[in-house]
């Protein structure tokens, strides 16, 4: 997969305006929609920075497109099977002509693509992309993007759309709105003694994974680190079922869009 390293000014503010043409004259609902053959990378990329300055991991639900801005959110669809799995776009790719859109390794094993390589999917934005410009001039900062979650029409196949949160939020919610972190596998059932621990990274490289613990510290959390193998996993321990759903909030708020709960022993 091509990296890129680093964009000119005009050369993102073209892409900001590509995409939002895309998304706006994709369909009368607002919403980006697009067809075609979807690819996924794996852990060999773990560590390395996406196109977006992130770290790539593959566990994570993550997505390399060639021109949607990073940040925006997408449901993809397995035309085989009808299998689904929200992502966020992270990165640029891909590499080949006749693809339209990388997934990362645990993307793939949710919509079942791992043994083929590759699938015919459906590409659907959820929400409407509004680009805004800077409040600093062009010459020195581009313009930005926010996704806004809107409610499908109701007469479109596009309502059952997977959405993170449990109600679409108006077309212009207040600022303060977040998505919250995705509960991976499910959210755990309240009205039980069990505690949990969520982990919320896996890093092969250990100055991201203190990057994250200090991030979390900060916020008032109390993080600790597991050492599997070759990588430092960042978690958050002894937490109680009722406590998940405001924890997922806090972790959205704080820039982490996913968290792997499990029981502890």
């Amino acid at each position: 997969m091509k990296r890129i390293c680093a964009l000119t000014v005009s050369g993102f503010c073209l892409t900001l305006i590509c995409a939002a043409q895309q998304i706006s004259g994709g369909a009368a609902d607002g919403i980006y929609r697009e067809e075609g053959i979807a690819s996924w990378y794996g852990h060999e990329f773990d560590g390395r920075p996406t196109a977006s300055g992130e770290i790539f991991d593959a566990s994570l639900f993550t997505a390399a497109h060639p021109t949607l801005p990073f940040g925006t959110l997408l449901t993809i669809t397995n035309k085989q099977n009808n299998k689904r799995v929200m992502v966020r776009v992270n990165d640029r790719g891909p590499n080949k002509s006749d693809r339209v859109i990388d997934v990362s390794r645990a993307a793939a094993d949710q919509l079942d693509m791992i043994a083929t390589g590759t699938a015919s999917v459906l590409i659907e934005s959820i929400g409407t992309l509004v680009v805004t410009p800077s409040s600093v001039p062009a010459a020195s900062a581009p313009a930005t993007a926010a996704l806004i979650p809107v409610t499908p029409p109701a007469t479109t196949q596009t309502a059952q759309t997977v959405a993170p949160t449990t109600s679409a939020a108006p077309v212009t919610p207040p600022a303060s709105y977040v998505i919250p972190a995705e509960i991976k596998p499910a959210m755990p059932p309240s009205g039980t003694n069990k505690r949990y621990r969520l982990q919320v990274g896996a890093y092969r490289v250990d100055k991201n994974a203190v990057e994250a613990f200090d991030k979390l510290k900060n916020a008032g959390l109390n993080p600790k680190y597991e050492r599997v193998g070759e990588y430092y996993r960042v978690v958050l321990p002894d937490v109680k079922a009722e406590e998940v759903s405001a924890l997922a909030e806090k972790l959205g708020a704080l820039g982490f869009r996913e968290a792997l709960v499990r029981e502890e022993p």
